[in-house]
């Protein structure tokens, strides 16, 4: 029964926003209410050219933007140039970064420039089940959104999970306490395979949407991998990009990457 609850690469029909080149992104993987009722919306697409748009929209969610540069060796660079504003503040960046956009503000990427490699991005909303966007315009005063951006994986606590020597980098990190109203996201590579992971557990007052993307942009539906995870005590293996939603109160884990 738990094949209801994820969505695999070839999910996204076409690119998620309108840009100039279209072409400059290609889909990976998208799951919203529609596929697994109840779940949020989530999209994966890789950005492979410079691009422009224009504008700026707003959303009835709050939403969690990722920007992964594509070269697990130099993990914290983007090979390019982020424009990203949120109002009337612009955050220029060529770093792996989150940004957290309130619900209702104004906002758009509005340039990629100077990519050498393909960058991963990855848009959540938080709040909301189905992907929803209207015409909008900047009104808050500039500087209210200029430290929007989170980099590094440095929870606040100083806690870094245990890992298996070699199987992680740790990207990105991000929650209510690095940056008030933010949802509690992770991000790392897998570089090897690992037997074992966390022990099956439970969020009784917490949905949890997992994303397992693979790192090819020629091949964005491939995760070029072998993983498993358990989810209500059926073992469920995948190849392909995935998102999983696993919703509160329901047994998950362990994560195991066979190849």
């Amino acid at each position: 029964m738990y094949e209801r609850y994820f969505a695999r690469g070839g999910s996204c029909p076409k690119p998620l926003f309108p840009c100039t080149p279209q072409e400059a992104l290609r889909p990976a993987v998208c799951l919203d209410g529609s596929v697994v009722p109840g779940s949020i919306f989530g999209c994966v697409e890789w950005i492979a050219a410079d691009l422009t748009t224009e504008g700026l929209l707003k959303h009835d969610s709050d939403e969690l933007h990722m920007f992964v540069g594509g070269d697990p060796e130099h993990y914290e660079e983007l090979n390019g140039t982020v424009d990203f504003q949120i109002e009337n503040d612009r955050l220029v960046f060529s770093e792996t970064s989150f940004v957290f956009v309130p619900k209702g503000c104004a906002h758009n990427i509005r340039a990629v420039t100077g990519l050498k490699k393909p960058m991963l991005h990855y848009i959540m909303h938080v709040n909301a089940s189905l992907y929803r966007a209207e015409s909008a315009e900047a009104t808050a005063p500039a500087g209210k959104y200029v430290d929007y951006r989170v980099t590094k994986y440095a929870p606040v606590d100083g806690r870094i999970p245990d890992a298996p020597e070699g199987f992680l980098t740790f990207l990105l990190w991000i929650d209510s306490k690095k940056l008030p109203g933010a949802p509690y996201t992770e991000s790392v590579w897998f570089h090897t395979t690992n037997d074992t992971g966390p022990e099956e557990h439970t969020h009784d007052d917490l949905d949890e949407f997992i994303a397992f993307i693979g790192s090819d942009p020629e091949h964005p539906e491939e995760l070029n991998g072998d993983v498993s995870f358990l989810i209500g005590g059926e073992q469920i293996h995948t190849r392909k990009s995935t998102l999983v939603f696993v919703p509160r109160k329901v047994k998950h884990s362990p994560l195991l990457v066979h190849k």
